[in-house]
């Protein structure tokens, strides 16, 4: 029996590792999947002895044991299930998983080179020791220095430098 595929968008949570939120969809859909009702199970004629008072055998039409879900078990023990980039466990964001064959595309997802957002948060005049806001502070200081001007100044030179890498890859690619 081939299985299901095709590509999911999955929304990641902060502080989730995107590799549990791969397992959670895969028990989730093995779940759903092995609860939906199958195929009815098989019949095959067997010769019963006849009633009572009947002499010799009576031709009988019974389900396959085989086929019943206590004996059979769950029609599907594993999914494939593939992601097309990784998230930090500290991030959030959308992943693309792909199931079976679905898989396949995955790569031609990714090579697309589609466009991404990001969002940073950050404060100013604090460091920590893993330079997230849940790491231990190591230092501390003012910051009344930084204005917006001077940040938007920044913002917009390392904005130019990423626009202008993508047109250098863009024309040699």
């Amino acid at each position: 029996m081939a299985g299901p595929s095709g590509l999911f968008a999955v929304y990641k949570p902060p502080g989730v590792a995107w590799g549990r939120v791969r397992d959670a969809l895969e028990t989730r859909l093995l779940r759903e999947l092995n609860a939906a009702p199958g195929r009815p199970p098989r019949h095959h004629v067997r010769f019963l002895p006849a009633p009572a008072g009947a002499p010799g055998l009576v031709a009988a039409r019974v389900p396959l044991l085989a086929d019943h879900p206590l004996v059979r078990g769950p029609r599907l023990g594993r999914l494939r299930i593939g992601a097309g980039h990784r998230l930090d466990a500290k991030a959030s964001g959308v992943l693309v998983l792909g199931l079976g064959h679905g898989n396949r595309l995955l790569t031609d997802w990714y090579n697309c080179h589609l466009t991404r957002v990001y969002t940073v948060d950050g404060l100013f005049g604090k460091a920590t020791d893993d330079f997230s806001d849940t790491g231990k502070l190591v230092e501390k200081t003012t910051f009344d220095h930084i204005t917006r001007e001077k940040l938007e100044r920044i913002l917009a030179v390392i904005q130019g430098t990423n626009h202008k890498a993508l047109v250098i890859n863009a024309l040699f690619a």
